[in-house]
């Protein structure tokens, strides 16, 4: 990735990932739950539709009751991507879809859903983690961003 979309989505999408990451230790007792991994990866899919038309703030409603974050840390992310999302566009282009990358289990309890977000210049990665709670799955930590290297890490 050139130098200027590094820095680009590093001013934007820092703040974004800072705050998911600083509300993961803030915990919601409330979080809707999933029955199935089924269910999990179709709640992904829809989340990923929404991102791949462009509508990222549809995107993080949808996450928002099955969120074991806090939701005011949730809310704060789905603030910092709405004010940032023109800013995104203008450097990568209009969303023009999303593709299911790959699926990883740690234990029974632990899911991790890879996507990419696809624009006209720069493919975003997506990461859900969810967390498999005694009443069901919930997610844990997401996160976009512009470390499309991270992918081939595997």
């Amino acid at each position: 990735m050139p130098r200027r979309h590094s820095h680009f989505c590093s001013r934007f999408l820092a703040p974004l990932l800072a705050a998911l990451a600083l509300g993961g230790a803030l915990h919601s007792a409330q979080a809707d739950t999933l029955k199935t991994e089924a269910e999990v990866r179709a709640l992904a899919d829809k989340v990923m539709a929404e991102a791949g038309a462009g509508r990222t703030d549809d995107a993080y409603g949808l996450l928002s009751p099955y969120s074991l974050v806090d939701i005011r840390a949730l809310e704060n992310a789905r603030t910092q991507a709405r004010s940032s999302r023109m800013a995104i566009e203008a450097l990568v282009g209009n969303s023009v879809g999303y593709e299911f990358i790959r699926s990883e289990k740690v234990g029974q309890s632990l899911l991790k859903l890879t996507y990419i977000e696809k624009t006209e210049r720069q493919a975003i990665p997506w990461m859900f983690i969810f967390y498999k709670a005694p009443t069901g799955w919930a997610v844990s930590t997401f996160s976009n961003g512009a470390d499309v290297d991270a992918l081939f890490n595997h």
